[in-house]
C-alpha cells in the first residue's frame, strides 16, 4: 500500500516538473511584454528627452494617451429617390429633403 502511494507521488512530481518546463513554450510571443526600444538608450543625448520618450514610449504610455479607434462610418440603405436628383428643377432641395448628400 505504501509503495502505491509513493509511486503516485513520484508520478505527480514528474508531471508537475514536465508541466513547468512545457507551459512557457505554449505562451504566445505576442502576449509577452514588449521589448524596450533601442532608441530609448539614446535618451540622454537628446535635446528634448521628453518628446523623445513620448515618441518612443520609453517610460510607457501616459494614462491620458490611450489610443481609441475611430468609429466605423454609418451605412444607410440607398434611397431610390436620390437617383432622380439629376432630373429635378431644384436638386439642392431634393437632396436635402431625401438626405442624399448626408451620406
Amino acid at each position: 500500500m505504501e509503495k502505491l502511494q509513493m509511486k503516485k507521488r513520484l508520478v505527480a512530481a514528474a508531471a508537475l516538473t514536465l508541466a513547468s518546463f512545457t507551459v512557457p513554450h505554449f505562451v504566445d510571443q505576442s502576449l509577452a511584454a514588449p521589448g524596450k526600444s533601442p532608441f530609448c538608450d539614446m535618451e540622454q543625448t537628446q535635446r528634448n528627452p521628453v518628446a523623445w520618450n513620448a515618441y518612443y514610449h520609453c517610460h510607457g504610455i501616459p494614462a491620458g494617451e490611450v489610443s481609441v479607434a475611430a468609429p466605423a462610418p454609418e451605412r444607410h440603405a440607398h434611397n431610390p429617390y436620390c437617383d432622380m436628383a439629376k432630373t429635378q428643377r431644384n436638386p439642392v432641395s431634393w437632396n436635402a429633403y431625401y438626405g442624399c448628400l448626408a451620406r
